[in-house]
């Protein structure tokens, strides 16, 4: 399993920082900011030891095909390409390469036979659970010493945080 000590131990504000000692808005902002990029860098370090637990050549990029296409099931190339932001000649790379380590396979769409239908393979589904059970443990086992009403303000505070 993956390292996570960058991801589970966030800095938090010391004395000499403003956001700690009554520093405006901007300061507040600032400290927020490094905070996310602290937490952007460990999710994509924890990205790529996950890909590289599932198979050592696969990319990170080859691990969110497979995240979409275990939890959504058999999919068209393009429904893939759309839920993933990429180009659909950048899938096909992707797909090429999934399918070449034996990750995932291409099928014809009962509903349309021009159509190609991308499914995960038995062994990618099996690491892929095994990888999320273990990350949801560890999540999970992070924060069971957080009492409830911290759990519920985060939860509450990042819904708040994105746009609608």
């Amino acid at each position: 399993m993956a390292d996570t000590r960058e991801m589970t131990s966030p800095e938090t504000p010391t004395a000499a920082e403003p956001s700690a000692v009554g520093g405006g808005v901007e300061s507040r902002i600032d400290a927020l900011e490094r905070q996310f990029a602290m937490l952007f860098s460990a999710y994509r370090t924890r990205l790529r030891q996950q890909a590289t637990d599932v198979d050592p050549a696969l990319k990170p990029s080859g691990f969110r095909a497979l995240q979409e296409l275990v939890a959504g099931g058999p999919m068209g190339a393009g429904v893939l390409a759309e839920s993933l932001g990429f180009d659909k000649s950048v899938l096909s790379r992707l797909l090429h390469e999934l399918e070449s380590l034996g990750l995932v396979s291409r099928g014809q769409d009962p509903a349309d036979r021009r159509a190609v239908i991308i499914s995960p393979t038995d062994r990618a589904v099996e690491r892929m659970e095994a990888i999320r059970n273990g990350a949801r443990d560890e999540f999970r086992s992070n924060l069971a010493e957080w009492p409830d009403h911290d759990l519920d303000e985060l939860a509450r505070l990042l819904v708040n945080l994105w746009p609608r």
